[in-house]
């Protein structure tokens, strides 16, 4: 059986409306759009106020915001990102995520299989 070349085709922004988090009593919801052996790209939606607690990632990680604005810190400071703006964190850098204004952000994972 040959593999598919393309592993997903969607819009990013019509799958951030389909999974807002209004009906979920969290504030947030993830999605995982894309799954394979190095790598993962999930959507995460979350309202204004809510925050993940800080934590890190086995792989190189990034934070893309496709709308809303995000609070992303860090051992030593932080960075405010809006709707276009993109962060790359290192594997195992302890961080947390405020969502300052309602909206959606694309998490890439990526890691090295050996």
């Amino acid at each position: 059986m040959t593999e598919q070349p393309v592993l997903a085709h969607l819009s990013l922004i019509d799958e951030a409306e389909r999974f807002k988090p209004e009906e979920n009593k969290a504030g947030r919801r993830a999605e995982i759009l894309i799954k394979e052996n190095d790598l993962r790209v999930t959507l995460i939606t979350m309202r204004a106020g809510i925050e993940l607690d800080e934590h890190s990632a086995a792989g190189t990680a990034t934070i893309q915001v496709l709308e809303g604005r995000f609070e992303v810190s860090y051992t030593g400071g932080s960075v405010t990102l809006g709707p276009g703006e993109l962060c790359s964190l290192r594997r195992d850098v302890k961080h947390s995520v405020k969502a300052v204004k309602s909206g959606a952000f694309l998490l890439t994972l990526g890691w090295t299989t050996s």
